[in-house]
């Protein structure tokens, strides 16, 4: 399994290549980010809204290749049970706020699902490929844990969107390869699958 993120680059690249880039857009944009975790062991990890802003470029009419780069912010709750000196439960449960800063890296095939050779006002697609996560900045609201990220997490995505004239809608899900820290800081190591709703305005590009 560890080495399935990298055999899908190696895939989407041969695609790439196979892809006459006639049609180029640049596009700026941001949104919604959810997190929902899976394979957390006890369940003590809770996904908390967070956010995305970044760029990405569309190679490709009728077939894409979508890379970009977009800053990425997480939020987790991470709770325990409260005891008292003695180890006994209080039966109230202490809650901490973990947040990661990540380079969100997608590299997407994707398809119009419309005829794009005149360039029609508004099209839709669908997409899908690997997508890597790697770590800047995390802060965890306790100093009692002392949890080291992993530098790079990996993804397997798939979502779609619409073009609207200048603007686009898109959302997107990405399932985790990998978990989100290293070593045994904590009973549970989540995955944590991504998803996002992005919007923002596509730049044609000059040919």
């Amino acid at each position: 399994m560890k080495y399935l993120p990298a055999l899908a680059l190696a895939a989407l690249l041969g695609c790439a290549a196979s892809i006459s880039i006639n049609a180029q857009d640049f596009r700026l944009g941001g949104g919604y980010t959810g997190s929902n975790v899976s394979e957390a062991g006890k369940e003590q990890w809770v996904g908390q809204a967070g956010y995305q802003f970044g760029a990405d470029l569309v190679l490709g009419r009728q077939w894409f290749v979508k890379p970009g780069i977009y800053l990425h912010v997480r939020n987790l709750n991470y709770s325990l049970a409260g005891t008292n000196e003695d180890g006994s439960p209080t039966g109230t449960d202490v809650e901490f706020r973990y947040t990661s800063r990540a380079l969100r890296v997608p590299l997407l095939l994707g398809r119009r699902l419309l005829d794009s050779a005149d360039g029609p006002a508004v099209n839709i697609y669908i997409m899908g490929g690997p997508t890597a996560l790697f770590a800047l900045t995390t802060d965890l609201d306790s100093d009692e844990l002392d949890a080291e990220t992993k530098a790079a997490q990996w993804y397997l995505g798939f979502g779609g969107g619409a073009e609207i004239s200048f603007l686009y809608l898109e959302a997107g899900y990405d399932v985790a390869m990998s978990n989100v820290f290293e070593g045994d800081a904590f009973d549970t190591n989540p995955k944590v699958n991504n998803l996002y709703i992005s919007a923002g305005v596509r730049l044609r590009l000059a040919q």
